[in-house]
This record gives structure tokens, sequence and C-alpha cells, in this order.
């Protein structure tokens, strides 16, 4: 059954009221427009309209109770009463609106949900603590999908599928054709060179990769992660069309991937055997497959996102001989306040600056402490505004760099902890650090 609705004035659009809602004809105009809507609302903000089609059809055929509007940074991971879209009743419609920031570059996705899964539920039969809301969480994000409505390709999140949202005043992204319009210049095999990194001061052994978009005498880059960096992102394509359009210089590329959470975890939490081991096993044999094909290496630059992000700079901190120039990406440096989320929680507004003070044995304390030196040391730095308490950390860490005499280009961007902001600041990074000579 088809139903014509008027619908709440926040919901627009002259498709919502105009048309038989959920009707064949109805989902084939939305399928041609692509979602999601968006209308600029102000100077500051547009109106973003998200639509999700049920595959089981209305409310009685499907098993489906509610809908989580999962939008990076923007949903709160950390509530029992998340955003959701609502069902136009009779139909196999889903809708839901939010209102952002005009400049916001994200990812979002759509989780079904069923009746046993509802946050209501899930919290009557908890304790209703902290850590039985992130569990419930874990537990439904699992259903996570992207919109198959939104025509530009998918992502590859920390949690799974999911789709893009560029709002109208996103600042401009290089390498845009490549990543979004799917025009994507092959990338050979014979560029692509695995390496084995067996490291006895870690325990493991894990395959990496080098690729190259330079031939002879050219930086080497550090991309930790390097399993999100890879082929299926698109980003050794756009990093090859960059360098051949002169916006970037020629390097090589070393990706270096997480083997595991757990693993990942005590790698990159300021953990000094890793960057031991890849200064002494794994580099000189980067140098030896180089040789192999006469490239060397000039310089090196090491970059990552997340807890990525701190061990980059700890990498450029520690090991500086090496790695005096950093790409970090909305850094963990909280750390090592691994309890900072419940610490924020239990904190009452007036204690909140408690919160901001540079954590005990952080980076930015070593080198307000002068315990370690930056003055040699180039740092692009970036962290979403939709990240909170991130950017207050990221802030600390800036000007602690920058009091000590180190060098740091900081921009805080309107998006979260998010790829999607990822791939552009890394770009951005390169460019900055690594700019064309030509």
């Amino acid at each position: 059954m088809n139903h014509t609705l008027t619908l709440n004035p926040l919901l627009g659009h002259p498709i919502l009221a105009d048309k038989v809602i959920g009707s064949t004809l109805w989902w084939k105009s939305i399928k041609k427009m692509g979602t999601p809507f968006i209308q600029k609302q102000d100077q500051q903000t547009c109106r973003v309209i998200f639509i999700w089609q049920d595959p089981q059809g209305d409310e009685i055929q499907s098993d489906t109770e509610n809908v989580l509007l999962n939008v990076n940074s923007l949903t709160d991971h950390h509530s029992w009463t998340p955003a959701c879209l609502t069902r136009i009743s009779g139909t196999d419609v889903w809708l839901g609106e939010l209102i952002v920031n005009i400049k916001w570059r994200g990812s979002y996705s759509f989780i079904p949900i069923m009746a046993e899964q509802l946050p209501e539920i899930a919290r009557k039969k908890s304790n209703g603590s902290i850590e039985a809301q992130r569990q419930w969480w874990l537990d439904v994000v699992n259903n996570q999908r992207n919109d198959p409505l939104n025509p530009l390709p998918s992502l590859i999140s920390g949690w799974g599928s999911s789709s893009a949202l560029h709002l109208p005043d996103a600042p401009a992204e290089l390498g845009w054709n490549e990543w979004d319009k799917g025009i994507v210049p092959e990338v050979s095999k014979h560029v692509i060179y695995p390496i084995q990194w067996i490291s006895a001061e870690l325990g493991n052994r894990r395959e990496c990769f080098i690729f190259s978009t330079a031939l002879g005498d050219a930086p080497l880059v550090v991309l930790l992660d390097g399993q999100k960096w890879g082929e299926a992102s698109g980003t050794l394509s756009v990093l090859k069309h960059l360098t051949k359009t002169k916006k970037i210089a020629p390097a090589h590329y070393l990706l270096i991937p997480s083997l595991d959470n757990k693993t990942r975890w005590k790698e990159l939490s300021c953990h000094y055997p890793f960057w031991f081991s890849l200064v002494c096993t794994l580099l000189p044999e980067v140098k030896i497959q180089l040789a192999k094909s006469y490239n060397t290496v000039s310089d090196y630059l090491v970059a990552g996102q997340s807890l990525g992000g701190l061990s980059a700079l700890y990498a450029g901190i520690h090991f500086s001989d090496y790695f005096s120039k950093v790409i970090t990406l909305s850094g963990s440096f909280w750390w090592p306040e691994v309890d900072r989320m419940k610490k924020k929680i239990s904190l009452n507004e007036s204690d909140e600056s408690r919160l901001y003070t540079v954590p005990e044995n952080s980076l930015a304390a070593q080198i307000l402490d002068e315990r370690v030196t930056v003055e040699s040391l180039e740092v692009y730095q970036t962290v979403g505004l939709g990240e909170q308490d991130m950017c207050l950390y990221n802030d600390l860490t800036m000007k602690a760099i920058q009091q000590k005499g180190g060098n740091v280009y900081y921009e805080k961007v309107s998006g979260g902890h998010d790829w999607l902001s990822w791939r552009s600041c890394l770009i951005n990074g390169l460019e900055k650090l690594l700019p064309s000579l030509y």
C-alpha cells in the first residue's frame, strides 16, 4: 500500500510532499536524484535529509523496529538515545534529518535494529552503566550499512561500510575525481612491492608494502595502519595522479599494516620497541628493496591517524634522526589517560577544566618538561571540530611543540574521527611537507 503524506515542514523537500511516498514511481525518482538531500539553511548550516528503504517492506512485513542514523562524530555513541530515522507509517520509507555545518565532510551509515536490540530494552536488561551502553553499541553497529541511494562510492570505515557526505562549502579535496567520481588511474602491480617485517623485539611478523611514485632519490613516507591506505582505498591511485600533475613531490611509500586491535593498541601507544625494530630491522630491508630498482631514500616522513597520529609524533620526537617530518591526523594525545571518557562523564560541569590539563607523561608533558627536544620537528597536524575533547588535547600538544621551538602547521577541519577527513588531510599534509619542486 502507498500513502500520500504531508510531512513536517522541517522535511521540506518537494518530493517528500508532492509524490505518493513509497510508490514504485516515487522510489524511482529518489534513486534518480540520489541521497541525502542537502538544503542550505543559512550561511553557516545545511539541512541534510536522509532516506532509507526497508528491504523487507512496511512495518507489518519487516522486523526492523528502528534505524539508527550513524553520522561519524555527530551521532553520540555514548548515549542510550541516539539519533534515529522515522518510518512513514504503512510504507518501506524511513526518513531523518540533521542540521550540519555547511563546511562539513564526513561519513554516515544506517543501522537497522530489531525489537530486542532497542536501546531501552538493552538498558533494562543491563545495569545501565557506561560499559553496558558501550557493549550495546558494539553489538548493534555490526548491522551498519551504507546508503545505497548515495551515488558516491561507498567507504570502509572503522565499523564497516559507510557513505560520503560533502556539504557545499567543504574545502576542495585534492584527488576528488579519483576518490568520489571513480576516475581511478590503474596502479601497475609491479610498482607495489611486498616486504616481510620479521621483528624479534615485537615477537611478530607482517607483510608490508612499498609503493613508489618516484624514480631514483626521493623521500620515504611511512604510512601507519597501512592496510587502510592500500590499493582498495584508492589512495595509491590518488598519490600517483597528484604526483603526475605535480601537486606533490615524487616519493616512496611504505605501508605498514596493523595486525589486530590488541596489537595495534600496544604498538602504537608510544611503544619504543615498535619504532626501534622499524628503524633497525625494517628500514634497512626497505632500502635494499628500493636499490634493486635503483631507488634511494633522501628523507623520511611518517604519517598516522588516531593512535597512529600519536605514534607518528612519538617517532618524530624519539627517533628524530629519521623522522623530522610528521603528519598527525586526529592524534590520540589524551594518551596515557585511557579512561578519559569515563573521567569526562563523571566530572561535574564546574570541574570540566580538570579534564583539559596536560596529561601526566603525555607527549605534550614530555615536550614542556624538556625531556625531549622538538626544535628540528616539522609537523602537519589536524583534528576534526566534531571530535570534542580530542580538539583540546590536540590544542595542548600543538602549543607545547610551538612553545619549545617546533614548527607546526595546525588545522581544525569541519569533520570528525573519520577516514573521509583523514584522506583529504593526508594529501594536504604531503602537499605542505613534500611540496612539488615543479
